[in-house]
């Protein structure tokens, strides 16, 4: 007999994780919505080049991907718990039942949230030679190296991707019956260790995003942090 899956666990139960999460990105957004920086002394802000006008696309790309899944099934939605620890009044009471039922259906569509992820991320680097060239000559500045860091952390997260990695090998079950089949398994590999760091570059690149974001703010206000290198 099929077990019926409800969602979220005990949703009517106070969950602090998850009220307080949805707090954190509320006030997050709301903040970027509310006071916008757009484009200062060059630079123009991550958030609005152009991911303001597609963001419910890489916002989703990001909520469902497999590193945060871990996060938000175990300690927001305790769905599985990574582990019982009796101490906290965990129990095994809601059995898992894989991302097929209810609304997590919706993460099976992360694979194509990667599409729009990938477009994206040439208007990062756009935003990084604009930074230098602004002014109609070249000029380095630390603000174009945290675009730029923020560029490559983005472009490392996205192409670490699992969904990524069974698009350039992981749907192969055999390489020698395939054209190019050792190209295919020497791509696979490589990208196999670049996938083994996806959480970590997901929270940097998470971090980057936001820090970039801050950065152009603290330029906007006048604080001297935007220093010419050459």
């Amino acid at each position: 007999m099929s077990k019926k899956f409800l969602f979220p666990y005990e949703f009517l139960e106070v969950n602090w994780r998850l009220w307080s999460f949805i707090a954190i990105l509320t006030a997050g957004f709301g903040a970027l919505i509310t006071f916008p920086v757009a484009e200062i002394s060059g630079y123009i802000d991550p958030f609005y080049s152009p991911t303001v006008l597609i963001v419910p696309l890489p916002g989703l790309f990001r909520l469902t991907c497999y590193a945060y899944r871990k996060d938000y099934h175990r300690h927001i939605f305790h769905h599985p718990l990574g582990c019982v620890n009796v101490e906290r009044g965990e129990v095994h009471s809601q059995p898992y039942t894989g991302e097929v039922n209810g609304l997590f259906q919706l993460e099976n569509l992360h694979r194509y949230f990667l599409y729009a992820g990938i477009l994206i991320l040439p208007f990062f680097y756009f935003d990084f030679l604009h930074s230098l060239t602004f002014a109609g000559g070249l000029t380095f500045r630390i603000g174009s190296l945290v675009l730029l860091a923020n560029a490559v952390a983005l472009t490392s997260w996205t192409f670490s991707c699992h969904a990524f990695r069974h698009l350039v090998g992981g749907n192969i079950d055999c390489y020698s019956c395939v054209t190019a089949g050792a190209a295919r398994k020497s791509l696979f590999d490589a990208q196999s260790w670049w996938n083994s760091h996806h959480e970590a570059l997901a929270w940097i690149s998470l971090l980057t995003i936001f820090f970039a974001d801050l950065y152009l703010r603290a330029v906007s206000a006048g604080l001297p942090v935007d220093l010419r290198l050459f």
